[in-house]
């Protein structure tokens, strides 16, 4: 809906937020000498349940209404989207699959996460297969982001990235796959079948150095993509869009191939409302170069709050 000063939108919908990479990121390089077993061996309780407040809550000032959460444990990400009053789910290893108990999945707002297929020994992924569809437990699957170990899952299944999470039933439950950097046309097309959710994070991709996607490609073949900050500490949704956009339009040496509305449509949730303001001087659309904030007074104590006690936290650590 547009009048000549901005433009209404619902809020954003983030897809995908490591909870701790987010919390701390502005002040660890989560992409080198971070080790976050070790850094979450060191705290609380109370003291995880602190970053992911903080991770909710830079959300929130973003203008997402709605975000899956990685956590490191159960019940993290409910009490935080809880307090900030955000829809979405907790995100968590599908390696802690065995410490579930059923309270953690009432309500229906857990994901399993598989970082990496390679990590999980003979058995388990099957495993957590059968308990996704007796549970009805929707799954996220990481895929392609790395050109080593696809061809590392090649060697050892001797099947592409998308054969392999068909052959483990994982397409026939509610499935999200991210780490789509190196999936390839004929994989695409495979999925064309099953109609996954394919989660984008185009920032988190360049700060990592990994590959850009095509995602003219996803739209030509009809797939359903949506955008997250990934472990970017930085949340800026319009600027995941803008920056798919420029990456396709450098792989496809072309403009004018995306719709504005289609990446509107991936980024915004069912819920709350953020307003763009337009640059009316502009010949050319502008949307995608606004960075949305909340600056609502009492999120502001907060998250001066949060990021005051974080950094005593981290500091304590390094002593």
């Amino acid at each position: 809906m547009r009048n000549e000063d901005y433009i209404k939108l619902k809020g954003f919908k983030n897809c995908y937020c490591d909870g701790i990479a987010c919390a701390i990121g502005e002040f660890v390089d989560v992409y080198s000498s971070f080790d976050e077993q070790e850094l979450l061996d060191r705290l609380s309780g109370e003291e995880l349940q602190l970053l992911i407040d903080y991770a909710v809550l830079k959300n929130k000032i973003a203008g997402v209404e709605f975000v899956n959460i990685k956590v490191p444990s159960a019940g993290l990400g409910k009490t935080a989207l809880d307090k900030f009053h955000l829809q979405g789910n907790e995100v968590l290893s599908a390696r802690l699959m065995p410490n579930l108990s059923a309270n953690n999945l009432v309500g229906g707002r857990l994901i399993l996460h598989v970082e990496d297929m390679l990590d999980y020994e003979e058995g388990y992924l099957e495993n957590v297969s059968d308990f996704c569809g007796r549970t009805e437990t929707p799954v996220m699957i990481t895929i392609g982001d790395n050109l080593e170990r696809v061809g590392k899952l090649v060697n050892r299944y001797n099947k592409s990235p998308v054969e392999i999470v068909e052959d483990f039933g994982f397409l026939d439950r509610e499935c999200y796959l991210n780490g789509l950097n190196f999936l390839d046309k004929e994989d695409q097309k495979l999925l064309m079948e099953y109609k996954p959710t394919l989660i984008l994070s185009p920032r988190d991709d360049g700060e990592a150095g990994k590959g850009a996607i095509n995602l003219f490609n996803f739209i030509y073949n009809r797939l359903k993509f949506v955008f997250s900050n990934g472990k970017c500490y930085n949340i800026d949704m319009l600027g995941e869009a803008k920056l798919a956009l420029v990456n396709t339009q450098n792989l496809m040496y072309s403009r004018d191939l995306i719709k504005e509305e289609t990446l509107l449509e991936s980024l915004q949730s069912e819920s709350g409302e953020v307003e763009i303001p337009l640059d009316k001087e502009s010949k050319t659309s502008c949307l995608f170069d606004f960075r949305y904030e909340n600056k609502q007074d009492d999120l502001q104590k907060q998250y001066s709050f949060y990021r005051d006690r974080i950094k005593e936290i981290l500091n304590k650590i390094k002593e």
